[in-house]
């Protein structure tokens, strides 16, 4: 089979016309990455606007238009959700914002254009907590099943509750009172992301672009899992590109205020080194102080790990990479007492399951 790099699949989105001198073989292979990394979906829509969907190989437009029938059933499917939760819980407290994909498509901004998501996220007054919780359970919305450590976990040192599912529709939300864990120390005030909500056509609740900009930055670069890191940055890009300076300039002042200035530094400089970002260079010179000592270990990590992934286009010393952000991520999440303590709690609990089977911890709940 021809080989595609990962570089390969940036450009298929960078310049689209490449697209149609794949070769079956080749589409093959973009397709399965592409699945990987959920975004067929975005890629068909992108082709269509350019104007050469029907000009692609019969294969890839095929799976494409699939890709295309599934994400505008959840677009339906998530307007649906967000107008019975606005129904069952939105006069409880004076927010209910819906984050990241389910904010990107009730937006109607181009990010949520064939974007893909597997739950549901909101961000509500925290001390309405517990009587959303309630509310949501009287509608049929269930806990995931967790032990105790994790419902502690989530708790007492998260920025969420554990999530929770529908009983009969089966879908997943996750209900935030702030964008980072708290016990990481750096949660921001909320109030200053709810001063920057705006109400959409359809009257729901979303950050502004300046701040749904920042959420989907720190949500990436203060994050230890980077499976969908590449879907990410293409949203950070998608966001960033075609702003005023007024934009960039809310974006800089945000930042700065939320204590998110190191990150807005990793997301400007990746999505113009992987997607080729129109960064302004006033934004640029801002944040420049913020080049690490060790930028060169960091550069080597965040091109691995937001470059397109799928074990067709890995580079050898990719797990490596997974690794350090793996460290990275739960050490910018948790002091090191508690990253330790939660560490050889989760090591020990893992053991156990190993040695007597996963349900060890389920039968000693029921003595």
């Amino acid at each position: 089979m021809p080989d595609i790099t990962a570089s390969d699949i940036i450009r298929l989105y960078l310049k689209p016309e490449f697209a149609t001198t794949l070769s079956a073989d080749q589409w093959q292979k973009a397709i399965l990455i592409l699945r990987y990394q959920q975004l067929l979906a975005r890629y068909a829509k992108h082709f269509r606007k350019k104007g050469i969907f029907d000009q692609l190989h019969e294969y890839a437009r095929h799976h494409l238009t699939n890709a295309e029938i599934i994400a505008d059933k959840q677009y339906q499917q998530v307007h649906y959700e967000a107008a019975l939760l606005k129904q069952q819980i939105g006069n409880i407290g004076s927010h209910l914002v819906f984050l990241k994909g389910a904010g990107y498509s009730l937006s109607g901004l181009p990010v949520g254009v064939g974007r893909t998501y597997s739950d549901i996220d909101i961000l509500v007054d925290k001390q309405y907590i517990r009587e959303i919780e309630k509310t949501m359970t009287l509608h049929g919305w269930l806990p995931e099943e967790m032990d105790e450590y994790d419902q502690k976990y989530y708790r007492q040192w998260a920025h969420e509750i554990p999530p929770m599912k529908h009983a009969t529709r089966g879908t997943l939300i996750d209900i935030h009172h702030n964008i980072i864990p708290i016990v990481s120390m750096r949660a921001p005030d909320i109030n200053i992301l709810f001063d920057h909500t705006v109400m959409t056509s359809d009257g729901y609740q979303v950050l502004d672009k300046a701040a749904m900009t920042l959420h989907s930055l720190i949500h990436l670069f203060y994050n230890e899992e980077f499976k969908y890191g590449y879907r990410d940055l293409m949203d950070i890009h998608i966001l960033m590109s075609g702003n005023s300076e007024d934009y960039w300039q809310q974006l800089l002042d945000l930042a700065k205020t939320c204590g998110f200035e190191k990150e807005l530094y990793f997301a400007c400089r990746y999505a113009e080194g992987l997607m080729q970002t129109g960064v302004p260079d006033f934004v640029t010179t801002q944040l420049a102080h913020h080049k690490s000592r060790m930028q060169s270990v960091l550069d080597f990590m965040f091109t691995n790990l937001l470059s397109p992934s799928h074990p067709f286009v890995r580079r050898p010393i990719y797990p490596l990479a997974v690794f350090m952000g793996f460290i990275r991520g739960h050490r910018l999440k948790m002091p090191l007492s508690i990253l330790v303590y939660h560490s050889m709690n989760k090591a020990w609990r893992l053991t156990v399951e190993y040695l007597l089977g996963n349900t060890f911890f389920d039968k000693q709940k029921t003595q």
